[in-house]
């Protein structure tokens, strides 16, 4: 898969560089490769995580990814949080592990430990947003799902799992609301 550079900055500090629509084409093909819908109209985070090699850990912390090595991960999750919350949160992290960390890195020796904290508005924490959306509700699957519940926010929420927050975001994005 090769993808135009929007912008030439590091990666793992600014953000991968790509455009919206890139990112929806990255997300669609991790979804479409790692099945990540085979068992509903939600994403199953939690199969995709094992897969990947990751790990969560819920307690007193704030939300965050520590990266070891590729395929050696932890996602950090605070304990106060609605499990809506959290899937967007973990997606909102794997975006960084795979946009910030995994996409440019060639050898693995050039992969060192890194932490990312989601705070602040930056091109990185925005591009992982959008990942999160694009991987946890795909612009087709989306389209679709609002047509047929004619727009109705919290039943696109429930399909997806997600918050009505998330969901109307979305649709705002896709021009759709």
């Amino acid at each position: 898969m090769t993808f135009a550079m929007v912008a030439p900055d590091d990666p793992s500090v600014v953000g991968a560089g790509l455009t919206r629509a890139q990112i929806e084409t990255y997300t669609d093909r991790l979804g479409d490769y790692h099945q990540l819908f085979a068992n509903g109209s939600s994403a199953n985070l939690q199969a995709f995580l094992q897969t990947l090699g990751g790990q969560l850990e819920i307690g007193d912390t704030e939300e965050s990814l520590v990266v070891r090595t590729k395929g050696d991960f932890t996602i950090y999750l605070p304990a106060l949080t609605s499990w809506r919350r959290d899937r967007f949160t973990i997606a909102h992290e794997l975006g960084h592990y795979f946009l910030h960390y995994r996409f440019f890195k060639i050898d693995e020796r050039e992969m060192p430990k890194r932490r990312y904290k989601r705070f602040g508005r930056s091109r990185a924490e925005t591009e992982a947003n959008y990942f999160a959306a694009s991987l946890l509700m795909p612009r087709a699957r989306f389209v679709e799902t609002w047509e047929q519940l004619r727009g109705d926010l919290y039943q696109v929420a429930d399909t997806f799992e997600v918050s009505t927050a998330a969901a109307d975001i979305r649709a705002q994005s896709l021009n759709l609301a």
